[in-house]
């Protein structure tokens, strides 16, 4: 059953949805800023040769987050100008949240989200959907 989260928790699944993922891992996010935590993280699944999808927009990134970001074996980039969506999804769990992976969103902003499982047989409608939609972003 989907889940509301606040800032805190959507921050903490976020890092956990990242952490557990098996093969699949999207973050979309407009504005791309991580914090250490977070590229951390990203190190750590690469270190494993699992392919991390990122999908950004709005800005172009700065040339210190794209040297780290290019620097990553396993990192696909895409960017979308008409990005403005935010979901995170691996294998088992989709985060659809007003957070954007920019640190200073973390820390300060008022943000929260619904925390879909992809196995849970109420979220099952909602998640296919936002899959779709993930998949079209990606594509565009």
């Amino acid at each position: 059953m989907s889940k509301f989260l606040d800032k805190d928790k959507a921050v903490a699944e976020i890092k956990d949805l990242v952490k557990n993922a098996d093969q699949t891992l999207i973050l979309i996010s407009p504005y791309l800023k991580l914090s250490k935590d977070f590229k951390e993280l990203l190190l750590f699944r690469n270190s494993k040769d699992k392919v991390t999808t990122i999908i950004f927009g709005k800005q172009e990134l700065n040339p210190d987050e794209m040297k780290f970001l290019q620097g990553i074996q396993f990192v696909s980039l895409y960017y979308n100008e008409d990005l403005h969506a935010k979901c995170y999804v691996n294998d088992s769990k989709m985060i659809i949240t007003s957070l954007n992976l920019y640190e200073f969103s973390m820390v300060n902003n008022k943000e929260m989200g619904i925390l879909l499982e992809r196995n849970d047989e109420a979220d099952a409608e909602a998640y296919n959907e936002a899959w779709k939609e993930v998949e079209f972003i990606k594509t565009t």
